[in-house]
């Protein structure tokens, strides 16, 4: 009956190693898409600061209105290009937030399931010595007995 519970806590913590390489692995995955997510929105506004630097330049050397109108209109579609990614930024630092709990808590998992384990091998190690030690005493008492007749 040991065996089997053993059998059993040894599937289970199998199955909770796996659970804990697939949050790894999901957690991975949410972090490089929050870097690169984190890198576009600082290519975007690094960009936008480039096309401030061109206006003022365009600006002291003279610009008409029509195209300044163009350069107002491409910086709000540039804002909106910027706060869509910003929006995009902070969804995936939810998903990393998300995922390193769900990876924290399948290692918790984990570890509970070793140490059941571990109790259990230590209760039938017990069990085994006393069965050792009941055998060894009853060896000594038919020898003794064997050495009295």
């Amino acid at each position: 009956m040991a065996t089997q519970a053993n059998n059993v806590l040894k599937m289970l913590k199998e199955i909770a190693a796996k659970e804990v390489d697939l949050a790894a692995e999901a957690l991975a995955h949410a972090m490089k898409a929050a870097s690169e997510a984190q890198t576009k929105y600082e290519m975007l506004l690094e960009y936008r600061q480039d096309y401030v630097k061109n206006l003022n330049k365009i600006l002291e050397a003279g610009m008409g209105a029509e195209a300044y109108q163009n350069f107002q209109n491409f910086f709000k579609k540039l804002d909106q290009a910027i706060a869509g990614q910003q929006d995009v930024v902070e969804m995936t630092k939810q998903q990393v937030t998300i995922q390193r709990q769900l990876w924290q808590e399948s290692q918790r998992k984990k570890l509970s399931y070793e140490v059941l384990s571990q109790r259990s091998d230590k209760r039938e190690l017990k069990v085994e010595q006393k069965k050792d030690q009941k055998m060894m005493d009853e060896f000594a008492m038919r020898i003794s007995r064997t050495k009295h007749v």
